[in-house]
């Protein structure tokens, strides 16, 4: 073989070698490449998983709040309601009393006016009907509370204190008052 030859022969090697060197190089490097690249893919997919996971979570804490608030409006809007519901049956009771009592002293007039005449026996079996009347409108009343009852045992007694004291109409009506306070008064 000669010089040439074998020059050639070392520069095919060195040819070939580089070339591998330079490709086991290539792959290293393109290896690293990709592997930075998959690293970055996975942060910024990590990235927009949360950024996706905090605006969920946002979105549910905001419609929390809202049905939370909804929630609150409906139950004063009820409670309020409900209030206003049991002031215009305490009014219709109460008024329903008043009545009541204003017809109680009438026919308590009536029947003090009758005494000793003939028409004394219906008027008093009026006064009596009235007197119960009174007595169902009072239980009325006493459904909302002992304060509602004191007060409208005081009205009936101030409202259906006609006859002088010491008299039979006004201790009958004192009677009916305590024995109702009594009856009524919560143990």
């Amino acid at each position: 073989m000669d010089d040439a030859v074998v020059t050639a022969l070392i520069a095919a090697g060195a040819a070939l070698a580089g070339g591998a060197l330079t490709g086991v190089f290539t792959f290293a490097a393109a290896k690293r490449q990709a592997a930075a690249a998959w690293a970055a893919g996975e942060r910024q997919a990590a990235a927009a998983w949360e950024a996706g996971r905090q605006q969920a979570a946002a979105a549910w804490d905001a419609g929390q709040l809202q049905a939370t608030a909804q929630l609150d409006v409906a139950r004063r809007t009820l409670t309020e309601q409900t209030l206003a519901n049991q002031r215009a049956v305490r009014r219709a009771a109460y008024v329903t009393f008043l009545s009541r009592t204003d017809s109680a002293q009438q026919t308590s007039q009536a029947w003090q006016s009758a005494i000793g005449t003939a028409e004394e026996t219906p008027r008093r079996r009026e006064y009596d009907a009235a007197m119960g009347a009174v007595g169902e409108a009072l239980n009325v009343v006493r459904l909302e509370g002992p304060d509602a009852v004191t007060a409208a045992a005081e009205t009936l007694r101030t409202a259906l204190a006609a006859g002088a004291p010491g008299s039979q109409h006004s201790m009958a009506q004192g009677a009916f008052l305590d024995a109702a306070r009594a009856a009524l008064t919560p143990v």
